[in-house]
């Protein structure tokens, strides 16, 4: 079962996941929830990031733009009960998701960049 969620993200997350295609609407939107997705897949790796930043916890005031997910029931509810756990709303938790996951991703082309300049100069 699907439900329709609507969070706030600051322009910051929402420029991080779009990417260089700086998509809008229901990509933007589909983005955001394979964020959550990977975020709580990740759960468990041992990274000492993956938890919600206590240093963040009262990050109020921000530019904010509200999006509807048509997000997956179970997945949602993941979501609630991971926030609950670490003690942040699933708001603050979906953003801290969204940042995570554009983290990775520009982690992976940092390295294949440096990769590709080692190559370069090898």
């Amino acid at each position: 079962m699907t439900r329709l969620v609507t969070v706030r993200l600051g322009e910051f997350a929402c420029s991080a996941i779009a990417g260089e295609g700086r998509s809008k609407g229901e990509q933007l939107s589909a983005r955001i929830v394979a964020a959550i997705r990977c975020y709580l897949n990740d759960k468990g790796s041992g990274g000492l990031r993956w938890s919600y930043p206590s240093f963040l916890a009262d990050e109020e005031g921000h530019e904010e733009v509200t999006l509807r997910l048509a997000i997956d029931d179970e997945l949602w509810r993941s979501v609630e009960r991971e926030a609950e756990r670490q003690g942040v709303s699933a708001q603050k938790l979906v953003t801290h998701a969204v940042l995570y996951v554009a983290a990775e991703v520009d982690a992976g082309r940092m390295t294949r960049r440096i990769l590709e300049d080692l190559e370069r100069t090898g």
